[in-house]
């Protein structure tokens, strides 16, 4: 038997509770509403199920506004089966509030997400919308938005057109939300970044990016990053500079960061810096419609939660193709044995860029014994001559060889001796 889920719920009594569940999946996704089956699985079935079905719909039709898309059907053993379809006209509201499904339980929405329902219900989203401007005497302007249209296509924007074909102004409303973030007098919040010691107790540096366009704040974050993370190496007779942790992922995260952010918190972009990696979060949970598991597929599921700003963004150039931001910045660590760390939490999302570690170049038992270590550690030389298959005079050699070199680590002395790979 399916355990309840996002998508499924059991009810073995008639409360009107389960239309909290019917509002849910109206706004947010189709779903299943089981009547006649107990919390652990077992149908007990309804009694009179063409009456209940008649009650039900009414029970619908009277608390659900607007009324959703909904059908019933009853099976040989008295259960009764809601499938409630996704709406378009959202909220879909239950006593004049919004829920939506966390895993098998049903919450009512945030204000923020009761606005967000309100304006998918117009089909629109926050970047859309007319912006509100606190001084209408305030004017305007576009220096890094023009800048990089210039770059971008070899010519200067024509105002109010280019504005206008960007769908980021119109003569009687004015700026969108959007037009405002691009503008050299953003009014949303912007980037703060922090750079921690090696300890991360310890701020180095603070530097908040705000009342600039966004554009210009991503700019200036992607600047600050190569005196970071770049250094000078000598290879050979030549100079070369290396990236500790890639440029090209790092403004990749903080673009997506941008344009899939919940504007409507008040809450900046946060960037942590230390010696050994950075983490990017970004205000505001999943968007509406996506899962964890969604999030983190190998399909890489894009849902546009700002759909002007990411489509000004790709015309500009700034983004390549629409939901290939997470796959690129995975394959600037393909070739890593660290590899980048997602954070999805319920009110913000966040990606960790670790330092860049090559697998080492190692052949034969060389590259056996550092694969076991890396499986077993912190192991001793005892344990790994359990699974190595080695002589003991052999693996020893071989252990001294790797520490030498910098591939392994070892901590403690004697038989507390311990083997490691480098953090």
């Amino acid at each position: 038997m399916e355990r309840e889920n996002r998508t499924l719920e059991y009810k073995a009594d008639l409360t009107k509770t389960y239309l909290k569940t019917v509002s849910a999946y109206a706004n947010y996704g189709t779903g299943k509403i089981m009547f006649g089956i107990s919390d652990d699985g077992k149908h007990i079935g309804v009694d009179n199920p063409v009456e209940t079905v008649l009650a039900l719909e009414n029970q619908i039709n009277d608390n659900i506004i607007p009324n959703p898309s909904f059908q019933f059907s009853i099976g040989m053993d008295n259960v009764i089966t809601l499938e409630v379809q996704r709406g378009h006209n959202t909220p879909y509201c239950y006593r004049n509030k919004a829920y939506k499904r966390n895993d098998s339980s049903t919450i009512e929405v945030d204000s923020i997400e009761f606005k967000n329902l309100v304006l998918r219900g117009t089909n629109q989203t926050f970047t859309e919308i007319p912006w509100a401007n606190p001084n209408p005497d305030q004017n305007l302007t576009f220096q890094s938005f023009e800048k990089h249209f210039r770059d971008r296509f070899g010519i200067d924007p024509e105002y109010p057109q280019t504005m206008i074909t960007l769908e980021v102004y119109s003569k009687e409303e004015g700026y969108t939300n959007c037009g405002a973030m691009l503008s050299d007098q953003c009014p949303f919040p912007g980037i703060d970044i922090v750079i921690y010691d090696e300890s991360h107790r310890l701020i180095k540096n603070r530097i908040c990016l705000e009342k600039m366009s966004v554009l210009e704040m991503i700019d200036q974050a992607v600047d600050l990053f190569p005196q970071q993370y770049f250094y000078e190496a000598v290879r050979g007779l030549q100079r070369e500079t290396v990236e500790l942790i890639p440029l090209l992922a790092f403004r990749e995260v903080l673009i997506n960061a941008v344009v899939h952010r919940e504007w409507q918190i008040n809450s900046s972009i946060r960037i942590e810096m230390d010696p050994h990696s950075v983490t990017v979060l970004s205000p505001g949970g999943l968007p509406a419609g996506m899962t964890e598991t969604d999030y983190l597929s190998d399909q890489h599921l894009s849902i546009l939660r700002n759909k002007t700003l990411a489509l000004v963004f790709l015309k500009l150039g700034y983004i390549e193709n629409l939901g290939s931001g997470i796959p690129f910045v995975l394959d600037q660590y393909r070739q890593s044995v660290k590899k980048p760390e997602f954070i999805v939490k319920e009110n913000s999302i966040g990606i960790t860029l670790p330092a860049l570690q090559q697998q080492p170049d190692l052949r034969g038992d060389e590259m056996k014994l550092y694969q076991l270590i890396k499986m077993y550690q912190p192991v001793s030389s005892t344990e790994l001559l359990k699974v190595s298959g080695l002589s003991r005079t052999k693996q020893l050699s071989l252990l001294n060889a790797l520490t030498e070199k910098q591939h392994i680590e070892k901590t403690g002395s004697g038989r507390s001796t311990k083997y490691h790979i480098p953090s």
